[in-house]
């Protein structure tokens, strides 16, 4: 079975974080709270996306 190297990584580092706070969903979600005060311009901010182009016949 093929092995995808940036998804496992990704997989690793999901596992760090959640362990690093106890897998405790409201722990996560606090730190993502504090680290969206401190940096609040690395927020995406999906409402001002593009609209998507429709195909043409």
């Amino acid at each position: 079975m093929y092995k995808d190297e940036i998804i496992s990584e990704v997989w690793r580092n999901r596992d760090a974080y959640a362990r690093k706070h106890n897998y405790n969903l409201d722990e996560i979600v606090a730190d993502l709270r504090k680290r969206e005060q401190v940096h609040p311009d690395q927020i995406v901010d999906l409402g001002h996306r593009s609209k998507p182009c429709t195909p043409t016949k």
